[in-house]
């Protein structure tokens, strides 16, 4: 068996001849038609390709590996028996790690199954491939690179389609999902651009991911984090914890009555002037104002003017006299 040779084959960039005619045309889709019904003896359907993210290095090199089975008789022998890649064996003979060869197995049976056979020859003939010669591999994987990376759109030839949409496959081994502008039939050459998926836009995608994780932990502590405190003073006093939504976050008395209050007004969550107004009509409906009136002392933020309309309109309306101690500054209702 010869020796492994890593990087000996590599896609050419070079433009392939393109065979214009009915007849080529025609034999290439009965190529293209066998050869994605084999790929599904092996286990393999096109769409399991194009969803591989698989450079133009990385492809050289599952060629390298396709052309060693190729050419070596006895695992190319175990492939067509056992219509899959004899990983043991191949591992043995190359030493490429057997993870990459079960990863990437898709690919190199394609490549594999493409080259192996004379009957794929239209198939051969557009994707072309070269040996390389062990002083210039660098430089031309370089120039490949370069050369295909400021292309626009995909030149390839049709192996699956739907009304909107194909598969091709490049002169450079690549398999990529089109937009298609027209009606096409396999093995026929197009050029269209790539359609877009979830992955092309993944940067876009965790740059909002991370902005709504971001904004979550800010609601979330904004929700959870104490910004006043305000104590009712009834014949009961009763406290309330106010988070930074103006909402309830906890609600406490000291006494039973209180607790009574707290339980039957239900003022959780509620939103702060909702929650002073029904602890104030609590009070006066179940004989819980001092003479002296209602006090309500506020601790912390201050409250910003006008704010507890309810409050004021029922503080009003009732005639109650009620005293507010705004983190310092004091005012009088009636």
């Amino acid at each position: 068996m010869d020796k492994f040779q890593k990087n000996k084959y590599r896609f050419s960039s070079t433009q392939p001849l393109i065979l214009i005619g009915n007849d080529i045309v025609e034999a290439r889709n009965e190529q293209v038609n066998q050869l994605v019904s084999e790929l599904i003896k092996y286990k393999v359907l096109i769409r399991d390709l194009v969803n591989s993210e698989v450079d133009y290095s990385k492809r050289n090199e599952l060629l390298t590996i396709a052309m060693f089975i190729i050419n070596n008789f006895q695992l190319y022998d175990a492939f067509v028996k056992n219509e899959d890649v004899p990983i043991d064996v191949l591992h043995r003979f190359t030493r490429v790690d057997k993870k990459f060869l079960q990863k990437y197995r898709e690919y190199i049976v394609a490549y594999t199954l493409i080259f192996g056979n004379p009957i794929y020859k239209n198939i051969q003939d557009y994707v072309q491939i070269v040996e390389n010669s062990i002083e210039d591999e660098e430089e031309k994987n370089k120039k490949e690179i370069i050369e295909y990376e400021e292309k626009i759109g995909f030149n390839g030839i049709v192996i699956g389609k739907n009304k909107k949409n194909a598969i091709i496959l490049t002169s450079i081994g690549e398999f990529k999902k089109v937009k298609l502008n027209q009606d096409v039939i396999n093995g026929e050459e197009v050029k269209a651009n790539e359609k877009k998926t979830l992955k092309d836009f993944k940067i876009y995608i965790s740059i909002v991911l991370i902005f709504l994780v971001v904004f979550s932990i800010s609601m979330l502590y904004k929700y959870n984090n104490v910004v006043r405190t305000i104590v009712v003073e009834t014949t009961s006093p009763i406290r309330l914890e106010i988070n930074g939504f103006n909402r309830v976050l906890n609600i406490t008395s000291s006494t039973e009555k209180g607790q009574l209050l707290v339980e039957e007004t239900n003022l959780l969550d509620q939103k702060l002037d909702r929650a002073i107004y029904k602890i104030i009509e609590y009070a006066n409906e179940n004989e819980m104002v001092k003479s002296t009136g209602i006090t309500v002392t506020v601790t912390g933020k201050e409250l910003r003017y006008n704010s507890l309309p309810e409050t004021e309109e029922y503080i009003y309306k009732k005639d109650l006299k009620v005293r507010f101690n705004n983190s310092g500054r004091e005012h009088k209702f009636n």
